[in-house]
């Protein structure tokens, strides 16, 4: 329809240009003539072009997006998803394999306590891990992903943990236990001591994860804090990472929704 009408406006307002050269000429005489009609017919031109641009802005608020588009779109959220729910539970039980074995292995003659209870670490680790990955390759199936009710699974000797018993929304209770997991991984990774862990509410869920800083800062490489600012802020809320006096601290504020 707006195609038309511009299509429209062309066919009948170029000739009048036109036309209006010659009737301008004849009323003001040839030089005046001829640029007040170049004039009416430059106005048109861009006339015509507004119209066209009108158009092009108008057509998706009219047409509305293209069913594709939107399919495509889903289609790329729901493998970011499933990346970053890999990315999470998988990393972060390497993470932890990765360290408990190196000590095993440094202290395996000198300390064979120390060694054995690094491996019965790692075999719980393993295990878990094969949970979580069953849990994500779940969500395919439309099954359930960890919440902060399975919020154990990550809380070990190695971390100071208090936790307020709040309730918030499903989906949100998902976002926040894949938070915490980065957030304890990256400690692991980059810190040095205890991490502490601290989770309240009511009116929003903040979750806020310290440790001394190590040799280097976490986000030096990887997805994780990039993940949990994705995962943030597609709940609406926001993040704060970073190092002040020796001391990493990540701060997540999510908004609870309410009791529920």
């Amino acid at each position: 329809m707006t195609g038309a009408v511009i299509g429209a406006g062309v066919l009948i307002a170029l000739p009048l240009a036109v036309l209006s050269i010659a009737g301008q000429e004849k009323l003001l005489g040839p030089v005046p003539g001829v640029a007040v009609g170049l004039g009416l017919l430059v106005i048109t031109l861009y006339a015509t072009a507004g119209l066209g641009s009108l158009a092009a802005t108008m057509a998706p608020v009219l047409l509305g997006p293209s069913p594709a588009l939107e399919a495509q779109e889903r289609k790329l959220a729901e493998r970011n998803r499933l990346a970053r729910e890999l990315h999470d539970s998988v990393g972060h039980a390497l993470t932890a394999v990765t360290i408990q074995s190196g000590a095993a292995r440094t202290v395996f003659d000198s300390d064979p306590a120390f060694a054995r209870q690094a491996l019965q670490n790692i075999e719980e680790l393993g295990r878990t891990a094969l949970e979580e990955l069953d849990a994500v390759l779940g969500l395919l199936r439309d099954a359930g992903a960890p919440t902060l009710r399975d919020l154990d699974r990550l809380l070990t000797a190695a971390v100071d943990a208090r936790v307020d018993d709040v309730e918030v929304p499903a989906p949100i209770s998902r976002e926040a236990y894949r938070i915490v997991q980065e957030g304890l991984t990256n400690a692991a990774k980059h810190g040095t001591g205890r991490p502490t862990l601290r989770i309240t509410g009511p009116d929003d869920l903040v979750i806020e994860i310290t440790n001394t800083v190590g040799p280097s800062l976490p986000g030096g490489g990887g997805r994780g804090l990039a993940g949990m600012r994705e995962r943030v802020r597609l709940l609406g809320g926001t993040l704060r990472a970073g190092a002040d006096e020796g001391v990493w601290r990540v701060v997540a504020r999510l908004p609870s929704g309410g009791n529920t």
